[in-house]
């Protein structure tokens, strides 16, 4: 089991984001183990285009991220219909939640350079140390790599997301920064 830590240290939160065509596909993942990265049976490959992202939360976190690149006051972006919008889960998780078409189509426009200057900025707006911008700045990096190639395929964003258990780091887990990322064939 994958534990993974957030900016600040705290180990509460499993996020792995994907993309899918529908709600009612993207709900499909909600209670498989491996989330979205589940494996295709025969191919051995995922079936959905998933970047996990080190605590990288869809409601807040993702909410300051389209504030900052949208150019929105935070209260507006989050208003969004699809901001964190449950698709399907109980109440102690997982979940599967809708990022906004608006962070989407904005995440599939910037340039990586854009990306890392948010991630900074944003981190520097929370006091977070630099460590924690670089770790964010890869991880919006390689989201907006996700929601080009779903745009690519006119998919949405999706979160999905899991309550990871409290203690050390397990060896080889994206803990500490790492971003993973699956392709299906």
């Amino acid at each position: 089991m994958n534990v993974q830590r957030d900016l600040s240290g705290a180990a509460p939160l499993v996020t792995d984001y994907f993309a899918a065509p529908t709600d009612a596909v993207a709900a499909t993942v909600v209670h498989q183990e491996a989330g979205p990265s589940v494996l295709a049976r025969g191919s051995g490959r995922p079936l959905f285009d998933t970047v996990r992202l080190p605590a990288v939360e869809p409601f807040v976190m993702l909410g300051r991220v389209a504030e900052a690149l949208c150019g929105r006051p935070y209260a507006e972006v989050t208003a969004h219909p699809r901001h964190g919008t449950l698709v399907d889960g109980a109440d102690e998780g997982p979940w599967v939640v809708t990022v906004s078409d608006e962070l989407a189509e904005a995440l599939a426009a910037a340039a990586p350079d854009r990306l890392v200057a948010v991630a900074r900025t944003w981190a520097a707006a929370s006091g977070a140390a630099l460590p924690a911008a670089d770790r964010l700045a890869a991880a919006l990096v390689a989201l907006g790599g996700l929601a080009d190639r779903a745009q690519q395929v006119r998919h949405g964003l999706y979160c999905w997301a899991r309550l990871a258990p409290l203690g050390p780091a397990v060896p080889g887990s994206p803990a500490g920064g790492r971003v993973r990322t699956s392709r299906p064939a």
